[in-house]
């Protein structure tokens, strides 16, 4: 996260971005990334870990969209979560929205980082 710009979403949309992400995980339709399971298995962080941070969030930050060539629409936005694992060790997911390249229509939620802060 060195460098990432974040800011807050604006009070309007706080709430529902959240709300509609802790949901989302809550249905079990938020899919993690091979880059998220890495950086959780190389910080010793389990799903219990993800659960506490999003299910216990109260705060979100948009952190950038998502600029990569590898991003399927230019509409994808990241956010993160701060929190506390459930050893108590402070920790931050990111959750990226993912939209169709061309229809522009949302497919998912994908949890692209869970780490140590």
């Amino acid at each position: 996260m060195a460098g990432a710009s974040m800011t807050p979403i604006g009070t309007e949309l706080d709430d529902l971005v959240l709300r509609t992400i802790q949901a989302a995980y809550l249905a079990g339709k938020i899919r993690k990334t091979k880059d998220c399971l890495e950086d959780m298995a190389r910080a010793g962080l389990l799903e219990a870990d993800v659960e506490n941070v999003i299910t216990h969030a109260d705060t979100i930050e948009k952190a950038m969209p998502a600029t990569s060539e590898r991003a399927s629409s230019r509409s994808n936005t990241h956010y993160v979560m701060r929190g506390t694992s459930t050893k108590g060790v402070k920790v931050y997911c990111k959750v990226c929205s993912n939209y169709h390249p061309h229809t522009n229509e949302f497919i998912e939620w994908k949890l692209t980082s869970f780490t140590i802060k």
